[in-house]
């Protein structure tokens, strides 16, 4: 088992080990001492798979635990489903020394961890995460939130999690399409900061270096957070892609997945950097080339001009422009503020 350590407002480790599932109460344990009641919140595509085990898991280790399941997709990620939450854990007699365990995909994991973040104005929760996007980025970081038709995570808080536990043995569940949504997060890593991560994508993941890859996503993340945990500065630079790509996931009406959407968002600033003379052209052919082992490049179908037009609702516009990651070289990004109508003119 790989643990990862996470110093933060609340200090936590994220453990990572083929077969650790089943033991996911117990390795909970020191984290939760004074909680008797755990709410495990799943969707309707794990439910089936893995709450019986979880819930077992803690049950044997002392808690008194529940089940809740809400339907899947990212347009459930919504403030009905959240008061759902809330108000089934104030039914239940959830107090402030109880938690909620996330139990799925990053909205699972987003929208569990708001709930935790507002019941009782912050209970603990643990994240159990069962897709690549889940295990390498969302889990991590405590970032927490909830979509609105404006825009996605438009409502949320920052609350970071007790536990992490990821067993990559839940990959072998995902469908091929849920496997290039998490590597689409993991060519974010490749891309702002090379070496180890990049050779990976490179040569392919597989189940060799599985866990390894996991681990060495989480832990460049985990530095990034414990320097700048509320994204002041250089935590935006985890938001690389992610302008355009939240832009393309609202217009699509979230057909186009989380993960593919930000290779997009990448690909569409590394080609605007190599035409601005900021990227060379064996940097840029680097990253094609990942995309491209990865099965996550194209071009938008979606034009430019409604993209910076969506790019406006996002959460990371400020009164004086909007925090831009720009790629210089793979290990090598820059946040730069930007108009709207710069952006506009920057990507065309």
């Amino acid at each position: 088992m790989i643990t990862v350590s996470v110093s933060a407002s609340e200090n936590y480790n994220v453990l990572i080990g083929r077969g650790i599932l089943a033991d996911v109460g117990k390795l909970c344990a020191d984290k939760l001492k004074n909680t008797k009641k755990i709410l495990v919140v799943s969707d309707s595509n794990v439910t089936p798979l893995y709450t019986a085990k979880v819930k077992k898991s803690f049950t044997e280790a002392g808690f008194e635990t529940y089940t809740l399941t809400f339907e899947a997709g990212e347009e459930n990620k919504t403030l009905e489903t959240f008061g759902n939450i809330a108000e089934s854990a104030a039914r239940l007699g959830f107090c402030r020394d109880d938690a909620f365990a996330a139990l799925g995909g990053g909205v699972t994991g987003d929208i569990t961890g708001f709930a935790a973040a507002c019941y009782m104005r912050g209970i603990k929760y643990v994240q159990i995460p069962t897709t690549l996007l889940a295990a390498i980025d969302s889990s991590v970081g405590g970032k927490t939130g909830v979509d609105l038709p404006e825009g996605k995570n438009l409502v949320g808080a920052f609350h970071q999690p007790s536990a992490v536990v990821f067993d990559p043995e839940v990959l072998s569940t995902l469908p091929e399409k849920e496997l290039r949504n998490g590597l689409g997060e993991g060519i974010k890593y490749a891309v702002l900061k090379g070496g180890r991560i990049k050779e990976i994508i490179q040569s392919g993941l597989n189940p060799e270096n599985l866990e390894e890859f996991c681990a060495l996503c989480v832990k460049y993340k985990s530095e990034i957070v414990s320097r700048d945990e509320k994204e002041s500065g250089v935590r935006q630079l985890l938001n690389l892609g992610h302008t355009l790509g939240h832009a393309e996931e609202k217009l699509s009406g979230y057909k186009i997945s989380h993960g593919e959407a930000i290779a997009c968002g990448i690909y569409i600033m590394a080609k605007a950097s190599k035409n601005k003379g900021t990227l060379s052209e064996r940097a840029f052919e680097e990253i094609v080339g990942m995309l491209e082992k990865t099965n996550l490049l194209r071009e938008s179908e979606i034009g430019k001009e409604e993209l910076v037009a969506a790019a406006a609702t996002d959460k990371k516009n400020h009164a004086d422009g909007l925090n831009v990651v720009t790629v210089r070289d793979t290990g090598d990004c820059r946040i730069e503020k930007m108009s709207l109508k710069e952006l506009g003119e920057y990507i065309k």
